[in-house]
């Protein structure tokens, strides 16, 4: 794969390595003065031990010197490697023009191109754009939209899910971890949660899957819809089609199927959240490439950027979008050098290889992540959707618990050998998010490393909490 990236002075990409205890005396230093200022879920440097020096390529390079295979991309947000070319020239050529000005009362050309494109982009029946700056002011869009275009009040999520960091969608809908919801869940009306589809581990059963996931719809269907909410008063369902933060969950076309019947059915609009799957992370431009879905609402974030300058988007149908009055976006959507950049961006995307390199990175991980629930206890399920990659980790295959310990002691083994992915250490999984234009030779050694990882704590595992 050709990155269009800057090599390092010496007109090479370093390869991935450690030569200094985790954190390096450089890196501990930053990490002491990051933790007097910042506040407190930014002051714990234990998870990532290291301070970004440069980025270069396809790996980062710390302040001591130690070089990690990239398998943040910048959550999403970097999906052409460190520096693309072109992203870069268009940004700083559009910014040299324009400067900066907020695109909902003065537009444009910059503007009008990026909404011509995208809706040109996107799947079937997608007819109009409004900018937005976060996927956060994105989702808060979509279900604005949803209510607006129905009338109806109720919002359908799921259980897992994540949305963003508003005070609303963290407390009612972005449920990854218990502690989001803390104090704030009960003071956000409008919404009903169900569980999302998982066929390793289902509510009401014990053990691994694999489990038929349709038996969510079932119990959407005869117990919530009959116990709970009125299916007329539901205006739309908000939905990632892979479930990112919950550990690369994708569900069944079956599943899909019955979704969409239901909202069919009873009149709901489905808002797709695509700010993490959508511009070829799944494989495909759009995650709703994979089943063949037509969203009334798909919303982008994260990798439209393309590593320029931050910017989402919401898309919509005519019967949604054309008509609304609801204001969706603010001061620093879209302005005009962040469109340029996601202009090249989407050039980059549509420009062939990047689509292919993302479906060779799942093969690969597949190929050499996969055999691990075979050959480790702890290794419950590997999921690999594109360019995603995840390991789930459990005390063991009989009770399935999740092991939080495990896993966060298989990603501070993984940056011993040279690979940064993401780790939380309240959660049972591990994630791979490289570049799309990730080297096959980096992904697969790096995949390498991983699976080393696994087995050096496999000798020793850690205790977990009780």
């Amino acid at each position: 794969m050709t990155v269009d990236g800057a090599p390092d002075a010496g007109g090479r990409t370093p390869w991935p390595g450690v030569r200094t205890p985790l954190p390096g005396p450089r890196s501990a230093e930053l990490l002491a003065r990051k933790d007097a200022v910042l506040n407190g879920p930014l002051r714990d440097g234990g998870n990532v031990p290291v301070v970004l020096g440069r980025k270069t390529g396809h790996v980062l390079e710390d302040v001591d010197g130690n070089v990690f295979a990239d398998h943040l991309s910048a959550w999403g947000a970097a999906p052409y490697g460190a520096q693309p070319r072109s992203v870069r020239a268009a940004v700083q050529t559009a910014w040299d023009r324009y400067g900066m000005e907020i695109a909902q009362y003065l537009v444009s050309e910059p503007v009008v191109a990026l909404a011509e494109r995208l809706v040109a982009l996107a799947p079937p029946g997608i007819t109009r754009a409004a900018p937005s700056v976060t996927g956060t002011e994105a989702v808060e869009a979509g279900v604005k939209l949803a209510r607006e275009s129905t009338g109806r009040p109720i919002v359908l999520g799921f259980l897992g899910q994540y949305h963003g960091e508003s005070t609303y969608l963290t407390a009612a809908a972005s449920t990854d971890l218990p502690g989001n919801t803390s104090n704030n869940a009960q003071y956000a009306p409008g919404l009903v949660l169900v569980p999302y589809p998982n066929r390793f581990r289902a509510p009401f059963h014990r053990g691994p899957g694999p489990y038929d996931d349709t038996i969510y719809l079932d119990y959407l269907e005869t117990w919530v819809l009959r116990h709970q909410v009125e299916p007329s008063q539901v205006a739309g369902v908000l939905v990632e089609p892979v479930a990112g933060e919950a550990g690369i969950l994708a569900p069944s076309a079956a599943w899909w199927a019955g979704l969409t019947d239901l909202a069919t059915r009873y009149g709901w609009k489905i808002v797709l959240d695509e700010v993490q799957t959508g511009l070829g992370r799944c494989g495909e431009v759009f995650a709703a490439d994979l089943w063949g879905l037509r969203p009334d609402v798909l919303l982008l974030g994260k990798g439209l950027a393309a590593g320029g300058q931050p910017l989402a988007a919401v898309l919509g149908t005519e019967e949604v979008m054309a008509g609304s009055h609801a204001h969706l976006g603010g001061t620093f959507a879209w302005e005009p050098a962040a469109c340029a950049g996601a202009l090249a961006g989407l050039d980059l995307l549509t420009s062939g290889g990047v689509l292919e390199n993302a479906r060779s990175m799942q093969r690969t991980a597949e190929r050499v992540l996969g055999p691990l629930v075979e050959e480790v206890e702890q290794v419950g399920d590997v999921r690999s959707v594109g360019g995603w990659a995840c390991l789930e980790l459990v005390t063991d295959m009989a009770s399935i618990a999740p092991a939080p310990a495990f896993q966060h002691a298989v990603h501070r083994a993984a940056l011993r050998r040279g690979v940064l992915a993401i780790s939380e250490p309240d959660k049972p999984l591990y994630r791979m998010q490289p570049p799309l234009t990730m080297e096959p030779e980096l992904f697969e050694w790096s995949c390498e490393q991983v699976a080393d990882a696994v087995r050096e704590v496999a000798a020793d595992p850690p205790e977990e909490d009780a």
